[in-house]
């Protein structure tokens, strides 16, 4: 273009310049790109066009003290002509032989858009001054060149071909999909064009995804969904629900690749909610289906795969979480029966069955430790610890810790589990028991299956008792063994259970100070060794029973003076009363052959009277040895039949009619015959275990109904009146935590403090706070 720059002010002369440079800028002399000079001689044509045009046009300003002259701004003739231009240009451009639609789109759009951003630059001075003047004068049908560009390139090439252009854009990804080698970069560039051209004429610089969301998005989802739909049902129909997951796995990584060359990011989301609702919602059910055999089979990958691609959709992990909760309970159920059946052929035939008696608490723990276990691993292996199947795990436990064939044999029966437990700790905690009995028994088996007693309240008052038996019979392992299992309860247990437990070792260890006071006075002139516990009554789970007012033989009676003597001295004022229904004494008999050494009795203290009686005679009838010991009959009766079972004592007449009769004699053997030097009569007296029992069930019972009550009391207190659901409703979430309360309990609670007048009824089914 060696041609002088045309006359300034001449629009025909300066396009007929400038136009062959505008074919070149856009391409039009294929690869021949525009030279620098070509570039510098367009865009002064068009500057001095504008300049000169701008300066000799000129308006009146009839504003009062305005100059009466000013100039006007020049550029539409040039904007129209460059507008109709580009119109001809675009559809001028054609496909080269063996080029597909989309190619040539593709193809042409990439070196339009290009030309374009040269041809802004070349009409810079009519952007500046001309466009922008009459934008800001309203007009919203004047853009800048580039943005003209492309407005012309939406008019004349896309909206009339976009049915063309979308249907080899969508055939191109299907191919792709169908494992096809497609050029990827030919759908992003025609999908980025959409982009492009979506323009907001009112705000040029806001994004404006109309185009991209109305022409591209919507139909490419349709086609995914409609794609995927078809290849799962066909892939279903021939394969495993194990295999589909492994595919659908593959067709998802493959798709979200796929996705980042040519979607844009709104889209992704979108895509990921389409492929999860046809390949994972859309088919839950069969994965349901088959969910219990892959747990049956442990099949954990294939269970953890399941719970990723289902965990996509949210709202399908309840149903998994649902069936895992009734799969446990149903496991648990048949391993527990298993166990009960088990433990009843293993007794023999000549016995009854005991039915839970018949297993140990050791065994019943350990059954329930490994079903947690066993399903633990499942949640934190294959659901990654996910809270909702968490949940799911402690539900089914929850049930089957308390609810279980041991646990309550008959369903109207009180769950057995928190005394099994109980009695679990005590196993381990004893020094008696032998290292092959409690091996494996820990303190984190016992706190993890109380996590799920129901009725923590139960287990609490059951250990409390068992703690007693072993601080009062010298029978702990050590305290400090103890002290910490009473720091793993404190974890999830009541506070007044805890600190009963606190002061009952204290106890202990002041009567050991007492016992030492005593020592020093009364010596050995008594017994060898003489330990009095002294307890606080409301601390210790132990009852003061008037059919234990026992007669003491005079070889204690110093030794007992002594004890109410030394602790009055320190305790002024305070009253002891003897629980001679606990405790126990060994004693040394002489009663083996010539040679042997003694025999050691381990008895009771009415025992303990009872064969300190046969000291000053070898024979006693029943009504003198019921007259030396001085308690209820029924409980002498229960104390002296050991003695006659195990053949200590000779029974004359020997039948079992004649046991209380009052003349019946009762003659201590010569020479007692036994495999063991240790001889343990405490065991068999099964009146006190009975006992012990009733005074379980009266404590909890007793508790419960102070724990209902004080409740009651501090609501109504802080809330003044409450509807009597709402109130009942209040109450059973705080007694929760340590017991399922009865319906029955609550009312008659509730009745109680009516009648003390602390509430009182209003408005028919409401209550106030009166105290």
């Amino acid at each position: 273009m060696s041609t002088p720059l045309p006359i300034a002010g001449d629009l025909d002369a300066t396009w007929k310049f400038i136009e062959p440079g505008l074919e070149f800028i856009l391409g039009a002399q294929g690869d021949q790109g525009v030279t620098s000079k070509m570039y510098m001689n367009c865009y002064t044509a068009v500057y001095n066009y504008c300049t000169n045009k701008s300066r000799h046009t000129s308006v009146v300003n009839t504003r009062p003290g305005a100059d009466k002259t000013t100039y006007s701004l020049t550029g539409a003739e040039m904007y129209t002509r460059l507008e109709r231009y580009l119109a001809r240009f675009i559809q001028h451009l054609r496909a080269e032989p063996g080029e597909s639609f989309l190619e040539f789109y593709v193809r042409t759009w990439k070196r339009y858009t290009i030309g374009a951003g040269y041809l802004n630059n070349v009409f810079d001075y009519m952007n500046r001054y001309w466009v922008q003047k009459e934008r800001s004068d309203g007009r919203r049908d004047v853009f800048d060149v580039n943005t003209l560009a492309l407005l012309q390139w939406k008019e004349h090439m896309f909206s009339s071909n976009v049915d063309q252009i979308m249907a080899q854009i969508l055939d191109l990804i299907e191919r792709q999909r169908n494992n096809e080698i497609v050029d990827t970069s030919v759908i992003s560039v025609a999908v980025k064009s959409m982009v492009y051209l979506g323009i907001d004429t009112n705000d040029l610089k806001k994004p404006n995804m109309v185009v991209y969301a109305k022409c591209f998005e919507s139909e490419f989802m349709e086609k995914t969904a409609e794609y995927y739909r078809r290849e799962s049902d066909n892939f279903l129909a021939l394969h495993s629900v194990v295999d589909y997951m492994v595919r659908c796995e593959s067709r998802l990584a493959e798709e979200i690749s796929r996705s980042s060359n040519y979607l844009e990011e709104r889209s992704r989301r979108h895509l990921l909610d389409t492929l999860h609702n046809v390949l994972i919602r859309d088919h839950a059910q069969d994965m349901y289906d088959q969910f219990l055999r892959l747990l049956e089979q442990k099949e954990i990958e294939s269970i953890s795969r399941m719970y990723k691609l289902l965990s996509k959709v949210p709202s399908t992990l309840q149903a998994l979480a649902d069936s895992l909760e009734a799969h446990i309970k149903s496991e648990a159920a048949k391993a527990l029966e298993e166990l009960k059946a088990s433990a009843e052929a293993s007794e023999p035939d000549d016995k009854p069955r005991r039915g839970q008696g018949a297993i140990t608490p050791k065994a019943y723990v350990h059954a329930l430790i490994s079903l947690h276990s066993k399903f633990n691993d499942v949640v934190c292996g294959a659901f990654k610890k996910d809270p909702l199947f968490i949940k799911a795990l402690d539900a089914a436990c929850r049930y089957f810790v308390n609810v279980n064939v041991i646990a309550t044999p008959t369903p109207r029966a009180s769950s057995k589990t928190p005394e099994l437990l109980a009695r679990y700790a005590d196993g381990f905690l004893k020094a008696t028991s032998k290292e092959t009995d409690v091996a494996n028994m820990t303190a984190d088996n016992l706190v993890l299956v109380l996590k799920y007693v129901e009725n923590k309240d139960v287990f609490e008052n059951n250990y409390r008792r068992l703690l007693a038996k072993r601080l009062i019979n010298a029978n702990t392992k050590s305290d400090e063994l103890e002290e910490g299992i009473l720091q793993r309860l404190q974890e999830g247990n009541s506070l007044e259970f805890t600190s009963k437990i606190t002061k009952m070792f204290q106890d202990m260890k002041s009567s050991q100070d007492l016992k030492g006071r005593v020592r020093e006075i009364v010596g050995n002139s008594v017994v060898s060794d003489f330990t009095p516990l002294v307890l606080a009554q409301s601390m210790w789970p132990f009852t003061h029973l008037d059919d234990y007012n026992l007669k003491l033989a005079p070889e204690l009676v110093r030794a007992i003076e002594v004890v109410e003597d030394e602790y009055t001295k320190k305790h002024n004022g305070r009253e002891l009363q003897w629980l001679w229904n606990h405790g126990k004494s060994e004693v040394k008999a002489n009663l083996a052959r010539r040679g042997k050494p003694p025999f050691i009795f381990t008895v009771t203290n009415v025992q303990l009277m009872i064969l300190l009686a046969f000291n000053k005679a070898t024979t006693l009838t029943f009504s003198e040895l019921h007259e030396t010991v001085g308690v209820a009959q029924h409980v002498f009766e229960a104390h002296l039949s050991p003695f006659t079972k195990f053949k200590l004592l000779e029974q004359n007449p020997p039948d079992a009619a004649s046991f209380n009769a009052p003349n019946t004699t009762f003659t201590i053997v010569s020479e007692y015959k036994s495999k063991k030097l240790k001889v343990n009569f405490v065991s068999t007296i099964k009146n006190e275990q009975k006992q012990e029992e009733v005074d379980t069930t009266r404590e909890i019972d007793e508790s419960r109904k102070n724990y209902l009550t004080a409740s009651i009391v501090r609501i109504m207190k802080a809330r003044k009146t409450m509807k009597h659901n709402d109130l009942v409703n209040e109450v059973l979430l705080q007694a929760h935590s340590r017991f399922k309360a009865k319906l029955i309990d609550l009312k008659r609670a509730i009745e109680y403090l009516l009648d003390k007048e602390y509430i009182a009824r209003c408005d028919g089914d409401s209550y106030e706070y009166l105290a």
